[in-house]
């Protein structure tokens, strides 16, 4: 253990938060930001009555299975929890029984060595939390969730359970008798396609080596009952078809295809004439990513609506009915949000309805009857939207000419040049939404502009934004976050001496990147959960049979950890000690490497800290309260 002092995360009391925040009353208190949320995973009973969702009765605390009644809201409801996890979402299963997915620590050792990590557990209780907690398949290892709750068959649903080699169970369970019977199998690698009703329809096979691995997928034949092979997906190539849904007749699949084209369409495919549709949304400015179902019985598996990306998230209404209620939800609460019917009961009278905008972090309402509203609660009520900042799509161009679309969110108070951050987004195979964004709502309001830049290697913006990452790990990639940070310069939006980067993930790397390369834009960066070494990624990726053509060939460029002598502006560095997704020894070797180099560097190890969200207060508080002490105090000679 080198010289440096690691800094651990704290839990602290909500009072304690909200009083150090008030000394700064201009500012929404840390403490507004970090919390779980006080409401989420609302969803209500098939017959309409109950309303179940995940409440904070104590922001200190976890949170609480809450149920209501729908016809009397203001009655108490019920509050009970899972004895042992932490719940992440709940649901019903039938009128009666609900499921619960929850997480705790979980220590093993692989590989020789001890290993920091968690695991889901799935529970199923009564609606009253009266009878015993049944933890589902709770002597098999691996990840486990609901493949779906057979809406046909209410006392029955199916379980997916993911083992330790990757491959897939799917276990159909009897809430009669809460006997699991295992109803199918899938080799390490492989993938199933089930229809609404729960029926196997379709599957995704590794076959093939070298350049010719390819997913080969194959369906059930919809007169013969017989699997056939229909289409490929050739690794290198990185293009085809990948299905989405089946049409109630189970003749047709719709697919999202990208082949030959910049932009994907959804198209539909005859699985009897092997024939594809024309176009059926999609292309030129809209990239298609899939299509809305009906989820009633009485339209089951209806192929409801289109959904597709440019700066945000779309969704085409192809049913009249469904278009309806779309159209008279966003004229009641406004088309500045997204607005999502997240759940509904077997007959269309009661749907829940979940709002979120770049103002918005999420909002519940309950849509009775088709007509009236009833607001159920916000996720973080102390974020008040008035108070916070609105995000724009802006673009600019990168040194080679190439278009780079960006996110700018801008204080809501003051006037530029600002202060400023560019937050690149993780992946780097992502991409960021015109809407809610924790870090860049907190960023601004502590007076910072902040650029999310799109750079090359982006999905979901097109092929030739894609690939045009390939092997620029570190080089171009960077060139259009450095770029991004010329144009805040230009625009006047920016002082070209007060921008920091800062990122996680491949984010994290993007930061590392900033800190070695020369000529920095940058008065500081902040890296965190960031891979330092490139040939580790190259090692992971060459492992898997098919992403060994499909991602791995794209992984080249400059690695930060080989480049620390050229270092010249400081950075602060933070991990989590339960990552197995980056490891924590990507940041600890890249800050050693500094040290050693006497480069300016500071660490933080964040406890019980995994890689991707949701994560706990603790975690947040960490994060953004050091965020935050590190732009103001220590970003470059005294502060950003």
């Amino acid at each position: 253990m080198n010289s440096r002092a690691r800094e651990l995360s704290l839990v602290l009391a909500f009072t304690v938060m909200a009083a150090a925040g008030a000394a700064r009353a201009e500012l929404i208190p840390i403490s507004a930001w970090i919390h779980d949320p006080v409401i989420s995973s609302v969803d209500v009973s098939p017959n309409g009555n109950q309303l179940v969702a995940l409440t904070l009765s104590d922001v200190n605390g976890p949170p609480d299975i809450t149920v209501w009644q729908t016809e009397d809201l203001s009655l108490p409801p019920v509050r009970f929890a899972p004895p042992d996890v932490k719940a992440l979402g709940v649901g019903w299963l039938n009128d009666e029984y609900l499921y619960v997915i929850g997480r705790q620590r979980f220590d093993y050792r692989f590989g020789g060595r001890p290993t920091r990590w968690f695991r889901d557990k799935l529970y199923v209780i009564d609606d009253r939390g009266e009878e015993r907690w049944r933890e589902l398949l709770e002597n098999q290892d691996g990840g486990k969730g609901i493949f779906n709750v057979l809406p046909r068959e209410p006392d029955k649903f199916l379980v997916q359970r993911v083992n330790l080699e990757f491959a897939s169970e799917i276990y159909e369970v009897d809430l009669n008798t809460f006997n699991a019977r295992r109803i199918y199998r899938m080799a390490s690698g492989e993938d199933i396609f089930a229809n609404s009703f729960g029926e196997i329809r379709g599957k995704a096979e590794i076959t093939g080596n070298g350049e010719d691995t390819r997913l080969q997928f194959s369906y059930i034949h919809p007169d013969t009952g017989e699997w056939d092979v229909h289409h490929e997906f050739v690794a290198v190539e990185r293009e085809g078809m990948w299905p989405q849904t089946f049409d109630l007749d189970g003749r047709r699949v719709y697919v999202v295809d990208n082949t030959g084209r910049d932009k994907s369409v959804l198209r539909t495919y005859d699985l009897v004439t092997r024939e594809l549709s024309e176009p059926l949304y999609g292309g030129d400015d809209i990239e298609a990513i899939g299509v809305r179902v009906a989820t009633d019985p009485d339209n089951l598996g209806e192929v409801i609506g289109y959904t597709g990306v440019n700066d945000r998230i779309w969704t085409e209404y192809i049913s009249p009915m469904y278009k309806d209620i779309a159209d008279r939800i966003e004229e009641a609460l406004g088309e500045d949000d997204a607005h999502t019917i997240v759940s509904m009961s077997d007959d269309l009278t009661i749907m829940v309805v979940r709002t979120t905008g770049d103002r918005e972090p999420g909002a519940y309402h309950l849509l009775v009857n088709g007509r009236q509203l009833v607001p159920l609660g916000r996720s973080h009520p102390f974020l008040e939207p008035e108070k916070l900042a609105d995000m724009e799509f802006v673009t600019y161009e990168a040194r080679d000419g190439l278009e780079i679309p960006a996110y700018l969110t801008l204080p809501s108070e003051g006037s530029p040049p600002y202060p400023a951050v560019v937050v690149p987004h993780g992946g780097p195979w992502a991409r960021d939404y015109l809407g809610w964004d924790l870090w860049a709502q907190f960023l601004a309001n502590r007076g910072y502009a902040v650029l999310q830049p799109q750079y090359r290697g982006s999905e979901g913006w097109g092929q030739e934004l894609w690939r045009a990452g390939d092997r620029e790990w570190g080089q171009k990639m960077q060139d259009d976050k450095d770029d991004g940070a010329g144009w805040l310069v230009d625009e006047g939006i920016a002082e070209a001496d007060r921008i920091a980067m800062f990122g996680y993930s491949y984010g994290g790397f993007a930061a590392m990147a900033a800190s070695v390369r020369p000529d920095s834009p940058y008065q500081c960066a902040i890296s965190g959960a960031g891979l330092s070494e490139l040939r580790s990624f190259d090692r992971i990726t060459f492992e898997g049979r098919f992403t060994r053509l499909f991602q791995n060939p794209t992984i080249g460029g400059m690695s930060p950890l080989d480049n620390v002598e050229d270092a010249e502006i400081p950075i602060f560095v933070f991990h989590g000690d339960r990552d197995q997704r980056v490891p924590i020894d990507q940041s600890e070797k890249f800050v050693d490497a500094l040290e050693r180099a006497g480069k300016q560097v500071k660490f933080m190890e964040v406890v019980d800290l995994w890689h991707s969200y949701p994560w706990w207060p603790q975690h947040h508080l960490a994060i953004l309260s050091s965020v935050e002490s590190y732009l103001a105090q220590e970003c470059g000679p005294g502060g950003l």
